[in-house]
């Protein structure tokens, strides 16, 4: 008997080689996913691990997972608890004699079957790189520079037709979890990506990727459906590629491939930079001072610093757990570079609370902001003021997530100088000094 285990980051059946490869077997097979219980654990810095949001947009793409699975006649059984002990006894019970599962570099597996890993959730194969992992560029524009290979075909699985369902398997309903009464503005799941997805093409806004990509909310976004595993970053690959071929081919479409490459990189350098990835100086030999002021956090994750562009974003993440790339990148910028606080705070916080925080790509990106990716970088500051001036002149999303700032001035919510009358104070004054300026 042989076992395929799903994860948090492939929760789909198209495209799924694991799932494919033992299906193509004779053995009897347990499909099972393992909601970790550590997930309701803190953090050293007191930060839960996986907020209401993540919970939830989980368990509708569990219970989406398990409805397709169960349209190709395969049971998927669901377990909770302490994946090593959970798979350890379903070894010995059962007598597994192959896992089948997606490698996770930072989360091996213990145990005495053997194990088949297979590589996940990148455009292009880690052993089709031009290069050794350990000589992966330095700079994203070396990478893609080198990128001249082909993807991989996608996977579409038939059943064997002999799925085991275990006595120990229990609903998705059932699963011993707090999740407060949450409404995802949006829905988890292999389905609903992939109508997100044909909307997407459909409706040619794609095409606009270029100016999409800085909007504070962006219609071109596939991020969470790409984090949670339910879609693969292959299958985005070749849709884009038929879209082009059928429809239209413009520096967008070249854009928002080149986007889904800057996730495969940083996937790939993950691997090199092994636990310096969590590490507070990267790989940087830089000695930094941050503070560890508890209010000014706490006031950042309210939405309470007196900014109206950071708070809007904050808030908007508190109330629906996503926030588009450029607002990430600014909110990032501002706890870093003004209230010089510790990036990893700003990471452990973004990986409770956002549907869209895939680790590499999240801890990167604060590796990016806080200028540790690499020995010679520099931080990198997204002025508020004039990110707002660029792409919220007329102040829309923050009068949508603050409302009671209608009757301000525009003049006075981008650019609060000495604070706003009947507002929070402001909690640090914009520093234009030895920053690079964006």
């Amino acid at each position: 008997m042989d076992i395929v285990l799903f994860k948090i980051s492939d929760l789909r059946i198209r495209d799924h080689e694991p799932l494919y490869t033992a299906n193509k077997t004779n053995n009897n097979i347990i499909h099972i996913f393992i909601w970790d219980y550590k997930w309701d654990d803190k953090t050293s810095n007191d930060i839960l691990i996986m907020g209401k949001y993540k919970k939830q947009f989980l368990k509708e793409s569990l219970q989406n997972l398990s409805d397709n699975l169960n349209k190709i006649n395969i049971h998927l059984n669901i377990y909770y608890g302490n994946p090593d002990i959970i798979i350890t006894d379903l070894i010995d019970k059962y007598k597994i004699q192959n896992i089948y599962t997606y490698q996770d570099i930072n989360n091996p597996i213990n145990a005495t079957a053997k194990i088949n890993y297979f590589w996940n959730n990148t455009m292009y194969h880690i052993l089709d790189l031009p290069f050794t992992i350990d000589n992966i560029p330095n700079s994203f524009a070396d990478f893609k520079k080198q990128i001249k290979i082909r993807a991989r075909k996608e996977f579409f699985t038939q059943t064997n037709n002999k799925s085991i369902k275990l006595d120990g398997s229990i609903k998705i309903n059932d699963i011993d979890i707090d999740i407060p009464q949450t409404e995802l503005l949006i829905k988890g799941g292999e389905d609903n990506g992939w109508e997100y997805l044909k909307i997407l093409l459909r409706s040619n806004n794609i095409s606009n990727y270029k100016q999409d990509r800085n909007n504070f909310i962006s219609t071109c976004d596939l991020s969470p459906w790409l984090d949670f595993g339910c879609l693969s970053a292959k299958s985005i690959f070749y849709q884009l590629k038929m879209y082009e071929k059928n429809k239209h081919k413009n520096n967008s479409t070249y854009l928002f491939w080149s986007d889904l490459l800057l996730r495969d990189y940083y996937k790939f350098k993950s691997i090199k930079l092994k636990n310096n990835l969590f590490e507070k100086n990267g790989i940087s030999n830089k000695t930094y001072n941050y503070s560890n002021n508890k209010v000014s956090f706490d006031k950042w994750i309210n939405g309470q610093t007196g900014i109206p562009l950071i708070d809007a974003f904050m808030i908007q993440i508190k109330n629906t757990g996503f926030i588009s790339n450029k607002g990430r990148l600014i909110i990032s910028s501002f706890l870093v570079n003004d209230l010089n606080l510790e990036w990893t705070l700003g990471a452990e916080y973004f990986n409770k609370m956002l549907i869209n925080s895939e680790i590499t790509y999240n801890y990167s990106l604060w590796h990016y902001i806080a200028g540790i990716g690499n020995i010679s970088d520099n931080s990198i500051y997204f002025n508020p003021i004039k990110q707002c001036q660029l792409y919220d002149k007329n102040c829309n999303f923050i009068k949508e997530w603050i409302p009671e700032l209608k009757e301000k001035t525009n003049d006075e919510l981008i650019n609060p100088k000495e604070g706003i009358s009947n507002y929070y104070d402001l909690l640090v004054k914009i520093n234009f000094i030895n920053k690079k300026s964006l």
